[in-house]
């Protein structure tokens, strides 16, 4: 990705991440109706907080991020930062941030996770076709929330 690309992306999320502070977690235009969350992270190198916004998918209670950059053949630069610190900040909707964990989901968790994504916005789906990378998902724990709990067999 060229300086002036970074420099559109860069815009293109202030704007944004302007909007849905202002409305209340809602954003127009391309996502318009859907669901998404201001995501922020720690600069891997840089130390730096980054702030993305992020399309999000709560599936049975928990709360799922996916690196699709769109299908592009590099992940989001948010995917480099959350692995090497996985403690992000997460705004939803008009609800305070949140501070939250991220755990990336190993494979065979990810493929059942990202079959549900792919029904409920097929374009997910059309982005793992161009491209080689298994796009990766990500669940948010939130620190203040039960979602942590380990699971136990009924």
């Amino acid at each position: 990705m060229g300086d002036d690309e970074m420099r559109s992306e860069r815009e293109f999320n202030e704007r944004n991440i302007e909007e849905f502070r202002r409305n209340g977690g809602k954003v127009g235009g391309q996502f318009e109706g859907f669901p998404l969350l201001l995501l922020t992270s720690t600069g891997a190198r840089s130390g730096a907080q980054r702030v993305n916004p992020v399309a999000y998918f709560d599936v049975d209670g928990r709360i799922y991020i996916v690196g699709s950059a769109a299908g592009r053949d590099n992940n989001p630069a948010w995917v480099h930062n959350i692995r090497a610190n996985p403690r992000v900040t997460v705004e939803i909707g008009s609800e305070a941030p949140k501070s939250a964990t991220v755990r990336e989901l190993p494979r065979e968790e990810r493929d059942s996770v990202y079959r549900i994504v792919v029904e409920r916005a097929p374009g997910f789906g059309e982005y793992q076709e161009r491209t080689d990378r298994v796009i990766p998902v990500f669940e948010l724990v939130t620190n203040n929330s039960t979602a942590a709990a380990p699971r136990v067999a009924e």
